[in-house]
């Protein structure tokens, strides 16, 4: 299992309870409702402190608590956090390889700020998503990384759909509803 060496800061003591399959709580303020996606089926990382979910050969970390995540307040943007996020992580020798591409992704809850990027994880080279979202009131940074080999544009669709999953609570009808039947069975 690859993760990013001293990248992301993790509060010990905190645990995340999964309230259903529909809402997968990523911290103690950011939910990802996937019902009916291909990330209801993920895997969560079992040996580790909960913070990363597994899917085909996609993998997903997420923190609250990154290199910089003390300037969160209401006039620090997103580009100036991850400004601060990148500085660090060039002073630590794990700056990217390559920066394809950077946009931003309006979300039902917030804005998502998007690095796609080749990046070295392990002694691997990766194609990576790294994000900086705000999500209702609260901020978090995820890391969704895979091959190399993996097209751009399956990168650049999987990431802008973590990011339109992203919400602040799970109460949302349409994606986090226990109602609500999953699209895929499961037998597709």
């Amino acid at each position: 299992m690859k993760h990013r060496p001293s990248l992301i800061v993790f509060a010990a003591a905190m645990a995340l309870p999964q309230a259903s399959a529909a809402c997968a709580q990523l911290s103690a303020d950011v939910w990802m409702c996937d019902r009916g996606t291909v990330w209801e089926a993920a895997k969560w990382d079992v040996i580790g402190d909960g913070s990363a979910r597994y899917i085909d050969d996609y993998i997903l970390n997420f923190t609250q608590e990154w290199p910089g995540y003390e300037i969160t307040d209401t006039i620090a943007t997103l580009e100036e956090q991850f400004a601060t996020y990148d500085a660090w992580i060039d002073a630590d020798g794990n700056a990217p390889l390559e920066v394809l591409q950077v946009d931003k992704i309006v979300t039902p809850r917030g804005l998502t700020l998007r690095h796609l990027q080749y990046d070295l994880i392990n002694g691997d080279r990766t194609l990576s998503a790294v994000m900086l979202s705000q999500v209702g009131p609260a901020r978090i940074m995820l890391y969704l990384d895979t091959a190399d080999t993996t097209p751009f544009e399956d990168m650049e669709k999987m990431s802008f759909d973590v990011a339109m999953m992203l919400r602040d609570t799970c109460e949302d009808p349409l994606s986090c509803a226990d109602t609500i039947e999953p699209l895929h069975s499961g037998t597709d």
